[in-house]
């Protein structure tokens, strides 16, 4: 038979962090003769959600009413940063409704499943990883690794869009606006020329990304 603690799971939980490692549950539940089997049977509850080996989201935590979801996204995959759609959605510059909280990261592929939302998390190079996003604190102080406009829309035609075929500039406008559905007049109020210019050097100059920089970059100088 199970030692007792003094609180109940439930107070237990509600006071731990989301995103929880193993062993540090095993801590949180010494107080019981057997903390393993604890965390089985807060598992099976629904009090815990294992979304990868050793780690676990905390279902009962007071933190998770008050988080963002780019918060939670960044707090389950480290490193990462919320990018593509998910990122033109928080910025309102693509009319449609973003259902999957995506990011991007450094390390492999994958996603989590939990009951407030999807979560994935793609590959890219850590060569262009390091460049073109933000901390960014939200109306609720929540603080998180965000994509920039530009950097959402490289990160995108690099992950999502490798089929994509570009003989000619209207090509690119087709893309941006048809394809992704993005707002180019709200981009271009929401972006900075040198932004713009500080991602070129990290883009082959024949890749697609780097064409679509420069198109972006000439078209936010015709309108400035």
């Amino acid at each position: 038979m199970q030692k007792k603690s003094n609180k109940s799971d439930i107070e237990t939980l509600f006071n731990l962090p989301v995103k929880l490692d193993y062993l540090y549950l095993q801590d949180c539940f010494s107080d019981y003769k057997n903390p393993k089997k604890k965390i089985f049977d807060l598992t099976r509850k629904g009090y815990l959600q294992l979304i990868k080996r050793g780690v676990y989201f905390n279902l009962k935590s007071k933190f998770i009413e008050s988080m963002s979801y780019e918060t939670i996204a960044n707090s389950l995959h480290f490193p990462s940063y919320v990018s593509m759609e998910w990122a033109l959605q928080y910025y309102g510059i693509i009319m449609d409704r973003v259902k999957e909280i995506t990011s991007v990261t450094t390390s492999r592929t994958k996603s989590f499943r939990t009951p407030y939302g999807s979560f994935t998390y793609k590959h890219i190079n850590k060569n262009r990883y390091p460049i073109g996003y933000i901390n960014h604190t939200n109306n609720t102080r929540d603080s998180f690794f965000i994509a920039r406009p530009e950097k959402a829309i490289l990160d995108y035609v690099n992950v999502k869009a490798k089929n994509l075929k570009i003989k000619t500039l209207d090509d690119i406008q087709e893309f941006l606006e048809s394809d992704l559905r993005l707002d180019l007049s709200e981009f271009y109020k929401t972006t900075k020329k040198k932004d713009l210019l500080e991602l070129l050097p990290f883009y082959h100059r024949n890749s697609k990304e780097y064409r679509i920089l420069k198109w972006l970059i000439h078209n936010k100088e015709s309108k400035a």
